[in-house]
């Protein structure tokens, strides 16, 4: 069969192109360690790769969301803890305050402990983040969870919803507790203020019976307070452990995507030589070939 000479200058030429593309290929590929350059190298390894690179983002969203968590969490265990031992010095100055023997001047005296404690829990139902932001008025976190309303008491102002925050692919956490889980309908506050009204004012016979009642409702109170603490350690417990288990698929999940992704260096190495080779060898033909004529025959 005759080849023109025009065709094998085109066949020559197109050899040529197509090592100098093989070796400009594999020359990124070695640099960059990657053996997917583009879409068309490899088009399901490119879908698995977008899969998992999808799911790497996820994780490390996830790992963003559980720090937050474990920090917001944290704070609102500081204020619980700190209305718990406030809850333990009321204690102790209500049950004194409740012995018959004790007159006027002691009872009063004793309230005013009590109007440093009672005050401090107030304080720390209404604790802020560094942002300003209430912790315990569920989504309403610009506004005071509890306030004096216009009849002189405690109402709570906040709403009841509790955020809650993805921290798996199928699974979510609470982010904060809302004040009505801590103190229903202000019940505590507004006792312990009304009784404070009677210990700074103590009637004939003393606060006996009144102070009785009102270590009924503090342990009440306590009782709440520690349970939400409880809720707390439970559910940041629970967060180490997906944490962990997000860690373990992390890892898998990365070192597939490496696995999928990266260059087999001996196989690119040697197609790399080769690619020269071929393209010294069409570009000597080449050459030697476009120098021939007719004349070099006469």
């Amino acid at each position: 069969m005759r080849v023109s000479s025009h065709q094998y200058h085109l066949n020559s030429i197109q050899n040529i192109q197509t090592n100098a593309g093989i070796f400009n290929e594999k020359s990124v590929q070695l640099g960059t360690n990657q053996r997917i350059l583009k879409p068309s190298y490899d088009p399901l390894g490119t879908v698995m790769l977008m899969n998992l690179g999808s799911e790497i983002d996820s994780l490390e969203q996830y790992k963003t969301n559980m720090d937050a968590v474990n920090y917001s969490l944290g704070q609102q265990e500081v204020q619980l803890t700190g209305i718990v031992n406030q809850i333990y010095s009321l204690q102790s100055l209500i049950t004194t305050a409740a012995d018959a023997s004790m007159g006027d001047s002691e009872i009063k005296a004793l309230g005013q402990d009590m109007s440093i404690a009672f005050p401090a829990i107030v304080d720390l139902l209404n604790a802020t983040d560094s942002a300003g932001k209430y912790y315990f008025s569920g989504s309403k976190t610009d506004d005071k969870p509890f306030q004096i309303d216009g009849s002189g008491n405690y109402a709570y102002s906040g709403d009841s919803i509790v955020r809650e925050v993805s921290v798996s692919d199928d699974s979510s956490v609470i982010n904060n507790i809302i004040g009505d889980a801590l103190d229903p309908s202000a019940g505590f506050l507004n006792a312990m203020k009304d009784y404070l009204v009677d210990v700074n004012n103590p009637p004939a016979g003393g606060v006996g019976a009144q102070s009785r009642v009102m270590i009924d409702k503090l342990a009440g109170f306590l009782s709440t307070i520690s349970g939400q603490v409880t809720t707390i350690g439970a559910t940041m417990a629970s967060l180490d452990s997906v944490t962990t288990s997000n860690e373990d698929i992390k890892t898998f999940t990365v070192n597939l995507r490496d696995d999928l992704s990266s260059l087999d260096y001996p196989e690119a190495f040697v197609s790399l030589k080769e690619s020269v080779a071929a393209y010294e060898s069409s570009m000597q033909v080449y050459s030697n070939v476009s120098k021939l004529s007719l004349f070099s025959y006469i």
